[in-house]
């Protein structure tokens, strides 16, 4: 049986050569041996910044960017389907979308795959999600976490839109809204008032957890 290390550098490998069977072999040992979602998330952010690597210099094109990201949500929906919880036992509920006009999901699907697989309970909107249905999702749903996504710069200016919106409803206090995605810079949180920002998966994991665990104290 490989050690721990190997199943990692594996894994990082097989996204950075498109390799779906390994990358399903890689994933899968990995959750047999008690990897965390973190652990799982690093390798394929390594993966798929070699993967960008490859584009830059012209040995992948934009399709292979497409397939990396559709690899990494294989992945996921590995560690989510095996380590699936009760709904009593998920930690919170969290509502995502890619904001209004914007139809990059890929990035938004991987944070999905990533949120599920750590034990939040996740609604997915999909993309291109206006400011109403965010609203109205919000009412009927609950969640304690809203996640707009968006790629385009003109990302910006929807997801204030939807900010504003869910401020006139009355239902801004309830949640803790995060941005993401490619769009996001430092300048955004003064832009659009959300609670924080991120670019990573990795980094909206660990501010969604921070939020939980202040809940609970």
């Amino acid at each position: 049986m490989p050690n721990t290390e190997m199943l990692k550098e594996g894994l990082t490998d097989a996204i950075a050569r498109l390799d779906d069977e390994k990358v399903q072999y890689f994933a899968d040992e990995m959750i047999k041996e008690g990897c965390s979602s973190q652990d799982i998330q690093l390798c394929l952010n390594q993966g798929l910044k070699k993967v960008k690597e490859q584009f830059q210099r012209g040995e992948y094109f934009i399709a292979d960017l497409i397939y990396s990201g559709m690899l990494c949500h294989l992945a996921l929906s590995l560690l989510t389907d095996r380590r699936k919880l009760p709904p009593g036992q998920k930690k919170g509920r969290v509502l995502i979308g890619v904001v209004e006009k914007d139809i990059h999901n890929i990035g938004k699907d991987i944070v999905a795959g990533l949120l599920s697989a750590d034990g939040f309970d996740v609604i997915d909107l999909g993309s291109n999600v206006t400011p109403q249905q965010f609203v109205d999702a919000i009412r009927t749903h609950r969640p304690e976490l809203v996640l707009l996504s968006g790629m385009m710069h003109f990302a910006r200016e929807s997801m204030k839109e939807t900010v504003d919106a869910i401020t006139d409803a009355g239902l801004r206090d309830q949640i803790y809204i995060l941005l993401g995605g490619g769009c996001i810079d430092t300048g955004i949180l003064s832009h659009v008032t959300a609670d924080a920002a991120a670019i990573e998966p990795i980094d909206t994991l660990n501010l969604c957890n921070a939020f939980i665990n202040r809940r609970r104290q």
